[in-house]
């Protein structure tokens, strides 16, 4: 479609006068290119930019058919609206424009009114047409600047989409991938028994068990890559499995230097210089794309106009980049907190600050149907940092995340004489006594289901409160299924 406002129309006939009546019936709304012969019509249409063309049938050398036919055979021009124009009323002669791929026909002498009709219906249809595929281009073009794989299987195991970057890692072409069953094409046979039995998991409902997962796929030239993936189910109208979406990160460097990197920085692990530089790559060098990733998908999800499985798609990426910014907020915390070595530390209310929290976590604790009873009637002052308030946005955080959905999630305070004893209490899954001491270690993370988390979120709340000088610790909720966290700060 051109960019004016006025379509353009290339009327192609071999008598001037046809061509010139065409101009007086349609010249007030639309820009009339004139043609004298087929050949003439075709050189039109690769020069000017066609928004429909009326195609005298009975021409020499160049037949009406034969340069619709032309037009409907070439990629670039086939989508162009063709309306055959003759003197002939056969039924022989329709059935040819239609064999040639006409979108429409008209008999002469032609009416004006049934002209300016046929011609405006089809100049609709021909913006929409296009605005669908600039629109479907721009998603795709979105889908090809993502630093991930992504791709979609169908319910045969047979790749439906994959981006740019996925055909880069495999060093194929899109049209090399497509229609290929993913499982025995991309992955060593003898590693793909266990990929397709979490496929088929999947396909079930078992997106919370496998949810994550890693695998090996093979490159063009017979390299193996690593890849870590997030899979998300896709469903049809009637709320069925149609797919699977996943979305995945090479890495198959990381994973070869996690071992030198580990052993440097053990060597320098209490370096300061380490630990800025390592703070500064999580704010910088990881949250500009992450944020990058957000800011794309929020303004397609805003434009709207998406076809169902765009959407579906567009939904299940922000999701996953969601989690990975709440990762690498997550990161962040601890290691700015890993690099302080005191605190300064001041008289503070606790009541006030579990308030704020409260009210901070009220739109998570309402979207998990978790009720808060929390009964601070305070004062309750200590000396703390107010870094102190993220132990207990971590600690709430968790009970409620962890929480089925219509219980209760408990804050009390308990009167230790010199110290102040707060306790969360939940009513969710528990923790064994053999896992109690793990879950404030960094990275662990005790299995809870289809519930995932970064492993760092008690590595701070310990950390925090080690800078407190305080004590931190988990134990059975003692009125019935569920745990309670606690933690211990000084009084002034």
């Amino acid at each position: 479609m051109n960019d004016n406002s006025v379509p353009k129309i290339l009327v192609v006939d071999d008598e001037p006068l046809n061509v010139e009546l065409m101009e007086v019936y349609l010249s007030g709304d639309y820009e009339v290119i004139p043609a004298y012969g087929g050949a003439e019509g075709l050189e039109k249409v690769r020069t000017e930019d066609i928004d429909l063309v009326l195609l005298d049938v009975m021409m020499p050398e160049v037949s009406g058919f034969d340069v619709c036919r032309t037009l409907k055979e070439d990629p670039l021009y086939q989508f162009i609206p063709v309306v055959m124009v003759t003197a002939l009323s056969g039924k022989d002669d329709k059935i040819k424009s239609i064999e040639a791929g006409a979108d429409d026909f008209l008999s002469k002498p032609v009416d004006r009114l049934e002209l300016e009709t046929r011609v405006k219906s089809l100049i609709k249809i021909r913006q929409l047409h296009t605005s669908l595929l600039a629109q479907r281009d721009q998603a795709q073009n979105y889908l090809d600047v993502a630093g991930v794989i992504l791709l979609v299987l169908d319910k045969d195991q047979n790749v439906t989409l994959i981006n740019r970057k996925g055909c880069e890692i495999l060093g194929r072409s899109e049209g090399e991938v497509l229609g290929k069953n993913w499982f025995d094409s991309f992955l060593q046979p003898e590693k793909a028994e266990y990929p397709k039995k979490i496929f088929s998991r999947l396909l079930e409902g078992g997106i919370g068990e496998f949810e994550y997962a890693e695998n090996s796929i093979i490159s063009a030239d017979g390299e193996e890559r690593l890849i870590s993936w997030h899979n998300s189910l896709l469903m049809d109208g009637n709320g069925n499995v149609s797919g699977i979406l996943s979305s995945g990160e090479d890495i198959t460097e990381r994973t070869k230097t996690e071992v030198a990197l580990k052993d440097y920085a053990n060597q320098l692990e209490h370096s300061n210089e380490l630990k800025d530089l390592f703070i500064d790559i999580i704010r910088h060098d990881l949250m500009n794309p992450a944020g990058a990733v957000k800011g794309f998908t929020d303004l397609l999800l805003k434009r709207g106009k998406l076809e169902d499985g765009d959407l579906r798609m567009l939904q299940a990426i922000k999701r996953t980049n969601t989690k990975l910014i709440t990762m690498i907020k997550s990161a962040a915390t601890f290691a700015k907190i890993e690099s302080v070595s005191e605190v300064k530390l001041k008289r503070i209310d606790l009541g006030v600050i579990l308030n704020n929290v409260a009210q901070t976590l009220g739109p998570q604790l309402k979207g998990n149907r978790i009720k808060l009873n929390m009964s601070i009637e305070g004062p309750y002052p200590a000396l703390v940092d107010p870094m102190i308030e993220q132990v207990f946005v971590n600690l709430l955080s968790n009970a409620i995340k962890y929480s089925p959905q219509n219980t209760c999630v408990s804050v009390e305070m308990e009167d230790l004489g010199r110290e102040w004893k707060v306790k969360v209490i939940d009513q969710g899954f528990g923790i064994l006594d053999e896992d109690k001491e793990l879950v404030f270690e960094r990275f662990k993370r005790i299995d809870k289901g289809n519930i995932k988390g970064t492993g760092l979120g008690l590595a701070i709340v310990r950390r925090i409160v080690d800078l407190h000088e305080g004590k931190v610790g988990v134990a059975d909720n003692p009125n019935g299924n569920g745990s309670m966290f606690w933690v211990t700060l000084k009084k002034p």
